[in-house]
C-alpha cells in the first residue's frame, strides 16, 4: 500500500476533532474528499501533507513514516496545493512556477536545464504560460489557481494534495482544471483532492471519501448506490441531480 493512514487523531479546537480516523490509498490512485463544511477535509490533507502532526495515529507513505522525513526530503515526494496562499512578494507567474524547483536546489544554485523544463513543462500542462510575466496579485482567482498548480508539477510530486483547487473557477476552466489532473493521473502521480462540486467528483475520481465531523463516513467508488445514499444523508439532501452529473 502506497499511503497508510494509521488510526490518526487530531484536535483542532474543543468543537472540532479527527478521531481514529484511518485509511489507504493506493499508488497513483485518485481519491477526491468531499463533505459538508466543517466535515475535516482541510485538515486531513494537511495531516497528509505533513503540515500539521497528529496528535496520534501514523501516517506511511511508500513504507516511511511521513512525518520523520525532513522537509525537503518530503517536498521531493508530494506537493501541497492550499486553497488559498499568502506571498511575501509579488512574484511573476514564472517565479512562482519556478519556486517548485526549491527542493532540488540551493539558495545560490541557478536552474539548470531540468529546472526549466519542469517549468515549462508545468506551464504548458496548467495552460498559463501566457501568463508567465504577469504578477501573481494582478491574476484572478482562477488563474491563480492554475499558477498554483503549476509550481506543484513543477516540484514533480509523486503525490499531490490539493485543497478545493476548482472552487474560484467557472465551469470551463473547471473541467480543464480536472482533465489537467487526469493527465497527471495517467502519468502515474498519486493525486488526493479535497472537492465541494460533488456531480465533478464524481465524475474524475476513482474512489471518493466522504467525511463528516472528523470521521470518515464511507469510501466507494462514484457509481456505488451506498456512496449516493450516504452523501445525502450526510448533506441532508434529497435530490440525486445535485450529486450525479447527468
Amino acid at each position: 500500500m502506497y499511503l497508510t493512514i494509521n488510526s490518526i487523531s487530531f484536535a483542532l479546537n474543543s468543537t472540532f476533532k479527527i478521531n481514529g480516523l484511518s485509511l489507504e490509498v493506493d499508488k497513483g490512485e485518485m481519491i477526491g474528499i468531499i463533505g459538508p463544511n466543517g466535515s475535516g477535509k482541510t485538515t486531513l490533507l494537511k495531516l497528509i501533507a505533513g503540515v500539521i502532526k497528529p496528535h496520534s495515529g501514523t501516517i506511511v507513505l511508500d513504507n516511511r513514516d511521513m512525518h520523520r522525513l525532513k522537509q525537503r526530503a518530503l517536498a521531493r515526494i508530494r506537493a501541497y496545493v492550499p486553497e488559498a496562499i499568502d506571498l511575501p512578494f509579488d512574484y511573476t507567474v514564472y517565479e512562482m512556477t519556478a519556486l517548485g524547483r526549491h527542493p532540488y536546489t540551493t539558495i545560490f544554485s541557478k536552474h539548470d536545464e531540468k529546472d526549466k523544463i519542469a517549468i515549462n513543462n508545468a506551464l504548458e500542462l496548467t495552460d498559463i504560460k501566457q501568463l508567465s510575466h504577469r504578477r501573481f496579485f494582478t491574476l484572478s482567482m482562477g488563474e491563480k489557481q492554475r499558477a498554483l498548480l503549476a509550481m506543484a508539477i513543477a516540484q514533480e510530486p509523486e503525490l499531490l494534495l490539493l485543497d478545493e483547487p476548482i472552487s474560484h473557477l467557472d465551469i470551463g476552466h473547471q473541467l480543464g482544471f480536472m482533465n489537467t489532473l487526469k493527465s497527471l493521473h495517467r502519468n502515474g502521480i498519486t493525486i488526493i483532492s479535497a472537492m465541494h462540486e460533488l456531480p465533478i467528483a464524481m465524475e474524475f475520481f476513482e474512489r471518493l471519501c466522504l467525511l463528516d465531523n472528523g470521521c470518515i463516513v464511507t469510501v466507494q467508488h462514484p457509481e456505488s448506490k451506498e456512496l449516493v445514499k450516504s452523501i445525502k444523508q450526510t448533506f441532508h439532501i434529497s435530490d440525486e441531480r445535485f450529486i450525479v452529473r447527468p
